[in-house]
């Protein structure tokens, strides 16, 4: 993928307002607001995701595909302030290309119970 591509740029821009918190910025105040408030807002936009896919046609996806950013966005902005990147999703991705749900979700480690 290029480097110019939209979502590493949209990524770079997020990575350097979590850095710098400029003022007036949307982003910025989803940042201050922690992982509750960006959290809140990519339940609230994803919930408006399946809304337009419950609503879309075949040949009209337009309202979908925007309800899609919105939520894309909001996830992005959680993922930039903890410093991931796209070459992070790139990378995990890969690692799951090939491989079915199923064997993906069966072959994961359970968390310590400790």
């Amino acid at each position: 993928m290029p480097e110019d591509d939209v979502l590493n740029r949209l990524m770079s821009e997020i990575h350097n307002k979590a850095a710098q918190l400029p003022e007036k910025s949307y982003t910025t105040h989803l940042i201050r607001g922690g992982v509750e408030k960006m959290g809140a807002k990519i339940l609230e936009e994803a919930a408006e995701v399946v809304d337009a896919a419950e609503k879309s046609t075949a040949s009209d996806n337009d309202h979908l595909v925007y309800e899609a950013c919105d939520v894309l966005y909001h996830l992005w902005v959680l993922l930039g302030s903890r410093g991931v990147t796209v070459d992070d999703l790139r990378r995990e991705l890969q690692r799951r290309e090939g491989t079915s749900g199923l064997e993906e979700k069966a072959s994961r480690k359970a968390p310590d119970a400790t």
